[in-house]
C-alpha cells in the first residue's frame, strides 16, 4: 500500500480540520460580524432573527466562496504532490518538523522572544542555520534504514533550533500568523458580494488556522491523483462551511452561543496544536504508513 493522504482516515481529518478551523479563537467570535457583513444586516435585526432568510442566503455563497479557493489549493497541492509522493520518505521529513513547529506555533510557543533588533546579515545567517538543521538530515539519513528514534530526534532538534533562533530574535516565525485583509465595500450585501468575501476570506485567511489547513494541504499532497486533492479540501471546506451555514440558520442564537464556548476557544487551539504536531511525529518516522493499514480504505475511482 502506498503512502497517500486520501483514506477514510484522511477524509474524517480533514473534515475535523475543519471542524476545529471554524471552533479556532480566530473565526467563531467573528462569526456574528461575517453573517452582518454577509446579510447587510445589524446585530440587533440578526438577533431578533428578522431577516433569517437573507442571512442564509448570504452565508451559503460566502461558503461557495471560501469553498472555491480550497478545492483549487488542494488541486494545486495534489499536482505537486505527483512529484513529492514519488519521494514520499523525504517529504515527511521535511513535512515532518514544520507541521511541529505550527502545532508549536499554535501552542503559543513563539511567542517568548526578546525583540531585538537584527540586521538582516545576521537574519539571512538564522534561516541558513535552520535550513541546514533542517535539509542536511535528510540527505545523511532519509534514503537509509535507519532507528525509529533518529527521526524523531531529528525533529526535536529542528524545533528546538527554530525555537532558540525565534527565541532571540534572530529569526521569526511571525510568517504563520500573516493575515491578509481583504475587505469589500458594498451599501447592500448581495450573493456576489457575499461570494467575493468568502473568496477573500480563504486567500486573506485568518492567523490561527493557516497551520491546520497547512496539515491539510500536505494530506492533498500525498494525494495520488488531482481529483483526490480536491475532494480531501472539499471535505476540509464542509467541516468549516457546515457550521457557518448552521450559524445562518440559527443566527439568532449564535450570539448566545458563543458566549457559552469562549471560555474554550483556547482549549480547541491547543488541541489543534497537539494533533499538528502528532501529525508531524506520524509523518517524519513513517508511521502514518502504518496506521493507513489499519483504517479502511476510499475506494471510489477518483
Amino acid at each position: 500500500m502506498e503512502l497517500t493522504g486520501f483514506t477514510l482516515g484522511g477524509v474524517i481529518v480533514s473534515f475535523l480540520a475543519g471542524l476545529l478551523s471554524f471552533l479556532s479563537p480566530c473565526v467563531l467570535p467573528l462569526v456574528p460580524a461575517y453573517l452582518g457583513y454577509v446579510s447587510g444586516l445589524s446585530v440587533a435585526e440578526i438577533k431578533s432573527g428578522k431577516g433569517t432568510g437573507k442571512v442564509v442566503i448570504g452565508i451559503l455563497f460566502f461558503v461557495l466562496g471560501f469553498s472555491l479557493i480550497f478545492v483549487l489549493m488542494g488541486a494545486t497541492a495534489s499536482a505537486v504532490g505527483q512529484f513529492l509522493i514519488k519521494n514520499k520518505r523525504v517529504l515527511g521529513w521535511i513535512a515532518g518538523p514544520l507541521l511541529s513547529i505550527f502545532g508549536l506555533a499554535l501552542l503559543g510557543a513563539f511567542s517568548y522572544r526578546q525583540y531585538a533588533e537584527r540586521s538582516l546579515l545576521i537574519r539571512l545567517v538564522g534561516w541558513t542555520i535552520f535550513l541546514l538543521v533542517l535539509l542536511v538530515p535528510i540527505f545523511l539519513f532519509s534514503a537509509k534504514a535507519v532507528s525509529v528514534w533518529i527521526p524523531i530526534l531529528y525533529l526535536v532538534v529542528v524545533s528546538a533550533v527554530a525555537w532558540v533562533l525565534n527565541y532571540y530574535d534572530v529569526i521569526n516565525f511571525d510568517f504563520i500568523n500573516y493575515e491578509a485583509k481583504a475587505e469589500v465595500h458594498a451599501n447592500t450585501a448581495n450573493i456576489f458580494v457575499s461570494f467575493v468575501m468568502g473568496a477573500a476570506f480563504a486567500l486573506g485567511w485568518t492567523p490561527c488556522i493557516g497551520p491546520i489547513l497547512s496539515g491539510i494541504l500536505g494530506l492533498a499532497a500525498m494525494s495520488e491523483t488531482l481529483w483526490q486533492g480536491m475532494v480531501l479540501l472539499f471535505v476540509y471546506s464542509l467541516g468549516l462551511g457546515v457550521p457557518f451555514i448552521l450559524s445562518g440558520v440559527f443566527a439568532a442564537k449564535i450570539f448566545e452561543f458563543i458566549r457559552s464556548v469562549r471560555g474554550l476557544l483556547r482549549s480547541f487551539e491547543i488541541i489543534s496544536g497537539i494533533l499538528l504536531i502528532l501529525l508531524g511525529v506520524l509523518l517524519v518516522t513513517g508511521w502514518i504508513q502504518q496506521i493507513s493499514y489499519l483504517l479502511p480504505q476510499w475506494e471510489l475511482p477518483l
